[in-house]
């Protein structure tokens, strides 16, 4: 599915933070030793993981291991995206964690990542993998309002059937990742 310029959200390069996790039995796991990262990386100042928006985790055993530095997703029939890892961390085959920047080829503009951009490029990016379903858990800041969150996973569901895990939470200041929204459970 081609995704339009307007989709994505203008802006300089901004990175995004997506974690890349091997198996759905390895997620709570992964969400702890990230966390724990990125408190690291808060304490150290110029970090570049330290300030970055969460934006997804996608479950994919083959993902994990063989992401590329770079690979291009069409925007429109005139224009591509550049997705380059500016950086990445890992336990190596089980998870890792990248800072993924998006640029548009043609006019060299910064691009901010949607959910539908990034899950565009990741499904075409696996499509020549048999076997590879893929799941795309949405991160979303902790306190997200509870209807927010249920209408962006019910637009992915359509968008993307069977692919859609539940929601992560992130609390923006902390880092701390959460595969359930303490505050909606109150």
């Amino acid at each position: 599915m081609m995704t339009t310029i307007t989709e994505a959200v203008r802006d300089v390069p901004v990175a995004c933070l997506f974690l890349f996790v091997r198996r759905t039995d390895d997620l709570a796991n992964a969400c702890q030793q990230v966390e724990a990262f990125l408190a690291f990386c808060r304490s150290r100042q110029g970090d570049s993981f330290a300030n970055e928006r969460f934006l997804g985790v996608w479950v994919d055993e083959h993902t994990v291991t063989s992401l590329p530095q770079e690979w291009v997703w069409p925007l429109s029939a005139t224009q591509t995206l550049l997705l380059t890892i500016r950086e990445t961390f890992a336990l190596w085959g089980i998870w890792s964690i990248a800072s993924i920047e998006a640029v548009c080829r043609e006019t060299n503009e910064g691009m901010g990542l949607s959910h539908n951009l990034l899950l565009d490029a990741l499904i075409a990016l696996t499509q020549g993998n048999t076997g590879t379903v893929g799941a795309y858990s949405p991160v979303f800041a902790r306190g997200t309002p509870v209807e927010q969150v249920y209408a962006e996973i019910n637009q992915l569901n359509l968008r993307y059937p069977l692919r859609i895990a539940d929601p992560i939470y992130c609390d923006p200041d902390t880092g701390a990742l959460s595969l359930q929204d303490e505050l909606s459970c109150h």
